[in-house]
């Protein structure tokens, strides 16, 4: 197997079971804990961009976002910034405690183990492996 995917599978890996130790923490769902953690990421996001990174459906992105607003975690809020109309997914500081300190744990055993260093060196590359193949398997079903 090729190393690029040894890397995949053990990130596909990593996201799983990061999104399940946070649920846990949380005290919620695997899915609504992902959305979260995108959140927590991006400061806000909008749900149009939400379920994208979730890979679901537009519907069930809204209904995760008002799970999480209806446990405490998370508000959402309709765009002030056009016509649009569009709603954010807006993590609440104050009751994100534990995935933020979820995030530090990982964060200091990657710098204790030296992997933040490696990691950082090696990501740049692995990008733009992902974007040259993704844009070839996109050119190939433009073709069809």
């Amino acid at each position: 197997m090729f190393a690029i995917t040894h890397f995949h599978n053990f990130m596909s890996l990593y996201q799983g079971r990061y999104a399940t130790a946070l649920a846990k923490s949380l005290g919620t769902s695997v899915f609504a804990a992902k959305a979260l953690d995108i959140g927590l990421s991006a400061g806000e996001i909008s749900l149009d961009k939400l379920h994208l990174l979730l890979g679901c459906s537009r519907g069930q992105a809204v209904g995760t976002a008002f799970d999480l607003q209806e446990e405490g975690l998370a508000r959402v809020i309709g765009s002030t910034k056009g016509q649009s109309g569009e709603y954010f997914l807006v993590p609440i500081d104050a009751r994100c405690e534990a995935a933020r300190l979820h995030r530090a744990k990982l964060e200091r055993l990657g710098r204790d183990m030296d992997l933040s260093d490696a990691l950082e060196k090696i990501l740049p590359a692995v990008q733009t492996i992902f974007i040259e193949a993704l844009s070839v398997m996109e050119a190939r079903q433009f073709r069809r």
